[in-house]
């Protein structure tokens, strides 16, 4: 049907008058699906702010104290605050996921994202290939897309010589968005731990590998997942398999 394609969010009433009472319905159940989903979703992020603030105060007051008490406690405040970046990421992908109709464009989410990371890393004057990003649409929230493709696009950026490439096609009714990269790359041996949620396999970059736990949570919620393989670039190859919405124009 067309709401599971992502093309519509209603049941469309002018051509089902025999049963419009049950049409009326659904279409209040679907509407009102969305807006508890979007109200959740404001009071997770109030959660998130409220409970930052005051971490970072604390990590802020740690500053100085002494080498021994300072890194124990600023130790643990990060690790609080990512566990509420998970948990938080992971509750509102549940809401998400009840959310019919909802879709995605690659492009759009890829460029957004390509823009940010020029600025973020311009010191590195990376390269940017997407002449191979072809139309392809997520069958999903762009919230969730931006959080999945942030945390692999990053990850390249972090650890490319020079060059970042990201590239998606359709296969059997899936997305196949493919981040790329010509650094170092990570032993295959290292694929499945660096799969679990916090783990990190350099302490000397910021956050190398810490996201990847929490893009295959979320590709998982949408019967996805998450694949890293050897580059031709040299580098790391992230694959991300996601349902495909059959549509191309945004509504």
């Amino acid at each position: 049907s067309d709401i599971r394609a992502g093309k519509s969010t209603k049941l469309p009433d002018e051509e089902l008058e025999d049963v419009r009472p049950l049409v009326d319905e659904l279409n209040f159940l679907l509407d009102h699906n969305a807006v508890l989903v979007k109200r959740a979703r404001n009071q997770l992020g109030d959660l998130a702010h409220s409970v930052k603030n005051p971490l970072t105060v604390i990590t802020n007051e740690a500053r100085d104290l002494p080498p021994k008490q300072r890194n124990l406690i600023i130790g643990q405040t990060s690790e609080i605050s990512k566990n509420i970046d998970h948990y938080l990421s992971r509750a509102r992908t549940f809401g998400n996921e009840k959310v019919l109709g909802s879709r995605s464009s690659i492009r759009t989410v890829t460029d957004d994202l390509v823009y940010a990371m020029q600025r973020i890393y311009q010191e590195n004057e990376l390269e940017f290939d997407l002449s191979r990003l072809n139309s392809c649409w997520f069958k999903g929230e762009a919230q969730d897309l931006e959080e999945m493709m942030g945390n692999l696009i990053d990850n390249a950026c972090k650890w490319a010589k020079s060059q970042v490439r990201v590239t998606c096609g359709t296969t059997h009714g899936n997305l196949e968005v493919v981040v790329e990269d010509d650094g170092p790359g990570i032993p295959e041996a290292e694929f499945e731990n660096v799969m679990r949620r916090g783990h990190k396999l350099d302490g000397s970059i910021p956050g190398h590998g810490q996201g990847m736990g929490i893009v295959n949570d979320i590709a998982a919620l949408y019967s996805g997942a998450l694949e890293l393989g050897k580059s031709e670039l040299g580098g790391l190859k992230a694959t991300l398999i996601l349902p495909a919405a059959t549509t191309s124009e945004p509504t």
